[in-house]
């Protein structure tokens, strides 16, 4: 049985905002295995020191464009989540003042995680928005009754266990979502996908 993990990630002095959700499963089913809210670098290391067979998904840039400004990738989703009704704003330049210190983050945990791990760049929103109601996508961040509602979802979709701390928090719903981001990646069913380009873009990004 594989896992499969879903990283929401905040700046690095913010880490309060910062949830891993962590699932067990294979191609049909994934099952629930546990949250951390709060999770530092360090909590986040420990969880996966050692481990093998782990697909990891993390909502956070893990690269930047040389000479700053969007990555091909970055226009491609924000043209692809419009085109299905989503907001443009939500997908953020990784130099932007406001993404700066988060893409940081994930550059640094990324490498720090290869080694043990299968990473792949995610983003929670896309990837249910690419797949389910889109009324309820849009007011997930704020309304819980959305989050209720994609979780009926990703049940339909075979991930199951979703506790109900995970619905009192976007940003632990979010790490769920990008650990079913990173399942679909994983069996080759993603809605969106952006291939790796090495160097500079080391990792896919997948919705």
């Amino acid at each position: 049985m594989n896992q499969y993990a879903g990283i929401d990630l905040s700046g690095p002095s913010n880490t309060k905002d910062t949830s891993l959700a962590i699932f067990e499963g294979n191609a049909a089913q994934l099952s629930f295995v546990q949250l951390f809210e709060g999770a530092t670098d360090e909590k986040i290391y420990e969880q996966f020191r050692g481990k093998k067979d782990v697909t990891i998904g993390i909502d956070a840039p893990l690269s930047y464009q040389p000479g700053g400004g969007d990555r091909p990738s970055d226009r491609a989703l924000r043209q692809r989540i419009v085109k299905a009704g989503m907001r443009s704003g939500s997908i953020m330049t990784p130099t932007m003042t406001r993404m700066v210190y988060l893409t940081l983050r994930g550059i640094t945990l990324s490498r720090g995680l290869e080694a043990n791990a299968h990473i792949v760049e995610v983003h929670p929103g896309a990837a249910i928005g690419l797949r389910a109601r889109l009324e309820a996508v849009l007011a997930y961040k704020t309304d819980i009754d959305s989050r209720y509602e994609l979780r009926n979802f990703l049940e339909s979709e075979g991930m199951t266990g979703i506790p109900e701390k995970a619905l009192q928090s976007s940003h632990s719903f979010d790490a769920c979502l990008a650990a079913y981001a990173a399942w679909k990646w994983h069996e080759g069913k993603s809605e969106f996908l952006y291939q790796a380009e090495p160097p500079f873009h080391p990792f896919d990004m997948s919705c």
